[in-house]
């Protein structure tokens, strides 16, 4: 090939080494990013749910809740730990912002993911008794106050919400629904039991407390607190899962309970898996990592697995579905028509464009 240079270009030594140095530094260097990889399934059919206060029957086979692995906000993610997420087929690269909120700790993390399988499990729990027909008492109660919201120190931990404007609410659902109608700035009426009024169900003690409403990044309202959900059912039932947080385990919480309650038998020996969140009134909801959680549960030799309706658009990839069966499901109750379906049945699946 001609030059078209009559100069032969020299690139001193110092120079190469300085470069080399930059692009040795650039892959060691922290990222914005996280990686994101499938879990192994985990049955709950054994010793992760407990009963009490009535008669629980045996089981038969797999019911898995699954998961997925993804580096803690603290983590020093770098260059190279990126070319070799993307070079690893299972595992998945995203920026930090689309999984953690903007300068959350690995500490906050853990404690929000712990209060979300907390309320999770209770949802799971009201669902499954609920349908089962059992009656039981909820009561809202305030784990936590955002220092940064208004309601800080207007609402204290132990509260018991038990209305807004004066709409009755027996649900954390019913809250959020209420408070979606709402705009950032609004001043609400929450009215709530404090002390010995929430212990003794003394209503007449209520009290109404004026908060005026914060804004998510989104542009949505909130009150600022955490609720848990404190359901009093004539049974006591118990979730242990080590290692696992957030709500993603709500449907497969509440299918487990129902497998244990009755004699009817759902999972008639097969490897079945999923993942939902769900509320106390058996609604299930759309959660993240959905493919990670398909691959997991088909390493696993899951047969079929239970996913969210809503994340139907989240799976683009049809050879994901080649060897198991994703069924979509948007209330508890669908969940358990297709666990009673005969094996033979030609279940719903998710339509890939």
């Amino acid at each position: 090939m001609r030059q078209l240079s009559p100069f032969k270009v020299r690139v001193p030594r110092f120079s190469q080494l300085i470069f080399l140095l930059i692009l040795l530094l650039a892959f060691f260097l922290p990222t914005p990013y996280v990686l994101m990889s499938p879990g192994t399934p985990q049955n709950i059919l054994g010793n992760a749910i407990s009963i009490s206060g009535a008669k629980t029957f045996p089981v038969n086979g797999k019911l898995s809740v699954t998961s997925v692995m993804v580096t803690n906000p603290d983590s020093y993610i770098t260059g190279f730990d990126i070319l070799y997420g993307w070079i690893i087929a299972d595992q998945a690269v995203l920026p930090r912002v689309e999984i953690y909120p903007e300068n959350e700790t690995a500490e906050q993390s853990t404690q929000q993911g712990a209060a979300d399988m907390q309320e999770s499990q209770a949802n799971a729990t009201s669902a499954a008794l609920s349908l089962l027909g059992y009656k039981g008492d909820t009561k809202l109660i305030v784990n936590s106050v955002n220092e940064k919201s208004f309601a800080f120190k207007a609402l204290l931990t132990g509260d018991q919400i038990i209305g807004i404007d004066g709409k009755v609410l027996t649900s954390a659902t019913q809250i959020t629904d209420y408070l979606d109608s709402l705009s950032p700035g609004k001043v609400v009426k929450v009215k709530i039991l404090r002390g010995a009024a929430v212990t003794n169900n003394a209503a007449d003690n209520s009290i109404e407390v004026p908060i005026k409403l914060s804004a998510r990044d989104d542009g949505s309202a909130f009150i600022g607190v955490n609720i848990e959900t404190k359901h009093n059912y004539p049974i006591t039932v118990k979730i242990k899962l080590d290692e696992t947080g957030g709500p993603s385990g709500g449907l497969i919480f509440a299918l487990g309970i129902i497998e244990k309650l009755q004699s009817e038998d759902l999972i008639r020996g097969r490897n079945i898996a999923g993942t939902g969140t769900i509320t106390d009134t058996g609604k299930v909801g759309p959660i993240g990592g959905i493919t990670e959680k398909i691959i997991g549960a088909k390493k696993a030799g899951v047969s079929i697995f239970l996913a969210p309706q809503d994340n139907c658009s989240d799976i683009t990839h049809p050879e994901l579905l080649q060897g198991i069966k994703v069924v979509p499901v948007a209330t508890l109750s669908q969940a358990l028509d297709v666990l009673r379906a005969p094996d033979s049945a030609n279940l719903a699946s998710c339509n890939i464009g």
